[in-house]
């Protein structure tokens, strides 16, 4: 059985963060406006005893939001399927579909990280999931070169099951075909369909 851990972004708490974002960002120009003009009458200095709590308050929770968008993930492989500490446990033959950001991946051809450096471009966040056939859907976020909720090694550690997964539904249901796509199974939007789970 093979074990790998990393950590991931788990896209949660979207709205909180935003909420808490535009919160902090309104209210850090009102609070430097109060203090810098003490005598102004329209920023009387009792506000500054409303915007500055609300300030440290919204700063706090946006960097307490953001954090707990990060989690660390443990996934077993053995020759039956996997069981993840995020998502559970599943077998190969519960496996619907994958969806891969083959595209944008360096290691499989993408752009690589020098094209980020150069230009203008956000390096991307790549969303990876799968599929079950009662429908849950396991996704993990990661970026490729290292960011806030993984490093360059999480995402080398990611990739490595990713490789081993994809290897073994190879073996299962492609043992027989000659493979020309990415990671054996995947066409070349990074798609992958288990027909035989489809009712």
């Amino acid at each position: 059985m093979n074990t790998y851990r990393f950590r991931f972004n788990n896209s949660k708490k979207t709205s909180t963060i935003l909420f808490w974002f535009f919160t902090a960002l309104l209210t850090i120009p009102l609070t430097i406006s109060i203090f810098l003009t003490h005598s102004d009458p329209l920023f009387p200095p009792w506000l500054l005893l409303i915007f500055l709590p609300l300030m440290l308050v919204a700063i706090y929770r946006l960097f307490k939001a953001a954090s707990e968008r990060q989690s660390t993930e443990t996934v077993s492989l053995s020759k039956d399927g996997f069981t993840s500490l995020c998502f559970g446990a599943i077998l190969f033959s519960e496996i619907h579909s994958i969806q891969v950001p083959v595209r944008e991946i360096g290691l499989l051809g993408g752009l690589q990280l020098d094209h980020y450096k150069k230009t203008d471009d956000d390096t991307p966040h790549l969303e990876f999931s799968i599929t079950s056939r009662d429908g849950k859907t396991l996704n993990w976020v990661l970026n490729e070169w290292g960011g806030l909720y993984n490093s360059k090694e999480d995402f080398s550690i990611f990739f490595n099951f990713l490789t081993a997964l994809t290897d073994q539904l190879y073996q299962l249901y492609h043992a027989n075909e000659p493979y020309d796509s990415y990671l054996k199974i995947l066409d070349e939007k990074g798609s992958w369909y288990n027909y035989k789970t489809s009712r």
